[in-house]
């Protein structure tokens, strides 16, 4: 009992409430004073052992042929091996497993990643750029994945059929207040109760003030904030590597020293963030929000084009 509480997240009471229930299924048994695993269904047992080092060889060769990212809609994917760890973190916090999740923007490919794993009940993905929607919806019908993809602007309403419709809902937002806002606000009208939510922030474009302000957006949203993995997700810097789009950026005309793109090493990350509901969730706004450049450039933004 003592290495089951060690390991399994949540109060002890409702680890004790599971246990209960996984006990009057059979699925668990006390054998020799001893819990132990009974014969489990081999869809549950598929989903305790995933092989992640095979997804990973997986995404790898699918992602060899996507898209190249474009700076006019903030695109910069995760390295592939971050956006597996990415995906085992759900897993490891019970949020893949015949879940429903709606990922909101996915030029990291973490529709397909998750879906590769077979385990996820539905992957839904809206997604700005025509491009990448037909690159994943073309790849999930080769592959067989439950993986789908269609158009969506955040800065519209969500769509009707999306709302309270999933269970968990994933995105890297733009980290200016106006789209943070938004991201947030069609995420947390899609998501249940109880739910979760998973998304990236750096520090690098996002200052601590614009933590605390999003921190309490997503407090008032009905939310409470369990995880914030350092760190966690090295981003590729394909989008600047081309001089032109490089010379016209903050980041190069406002350097102290000479900042050469070729000389780039993995810089630029995020931090991983879950937080899960505490009642239903409540979307700070609703309706069509106005959509320009200033959505994806702020103060802090030195990686677009000026």
């Amino acid at each position: 009992m003592w290495d089951l509480l060690a390991a399994v997240d949540g109060t002890v009471m409702e680890i004790y409430e599971a246990c209960r229930a996984l006990s009057s299924r059979g699925w668990i048994v006390l054998k020799n004073d001893r819990l132990q695993v009974a014969e489990l269904p081999q869809r549950i047992k598929e989903a305790c052992h995933p092989d992640f080092e095979s997804v990973l060889a997986r995404f790898e060769k699918l992602r060899a042929e996507a898209p190249w990212p474009t700076t006019e809609f903030f695109q910069e994917p995760i390295v592939s091996s971050d956006v597996i760890k990415r995906v085992r973190f759900l897993w490891e916090r019970g949020d893949l497993f015949d879940r429903t999740i709606l990922v909101l923007g996915d030029d990291d490919l973490f529709s397909l990643a998750a879906g590769l794993t077979g385990l996820p009940k539905r992957v839904v993905v809206g997604e700005v750029d025509s491009r990448w929607v037909d690159f994943i919806q073309g790849e999930a019908e080769r592959g067989g994945l439950a993986v789908e993809a269609r158009i969506y602007n955040v800065a519209d309403p969500l769509p009707r059929e999306w709302r309270r419709a999933f269970d968990v809902f994933v995105m890297d937002p733009v980290e200016t207040r106006q789209g943070f806002r938004a991201w947030l606000s069609r995420g947390l009208a899609a998501i249940k109760h109880p739910g979760s939510m998973y998304f990236g922030l750096t520090e690098l474009e996002c200052p601590a003030k614009y933590w605390h302000e999003f921190q309490r957006l997503i407090n008032e949203g009905g939310l409470v904030l369990t995880d914030i993995l350092r760190d966690y997700s090295y981003y590729e810097n394909r989008s600047l590597a081309k001089p032109e789009t490089w010379q016209r950026t903050r980041l190069a005309r406002q350097a102290p020293f000479p900042a050469r793109p070729e000389e780039q090493c993995l810089w630029y990350r995020s931090s991983f963030c879950r937080a899960v509901t505490v009642k239903t969730p409540r979307p700070p706004l609703h309706g069509k929000i106005r959509f320009g450049r200033s959505f994806y450039k702020g103060p802090y933004t030195v990686t677009l084009e000026e």
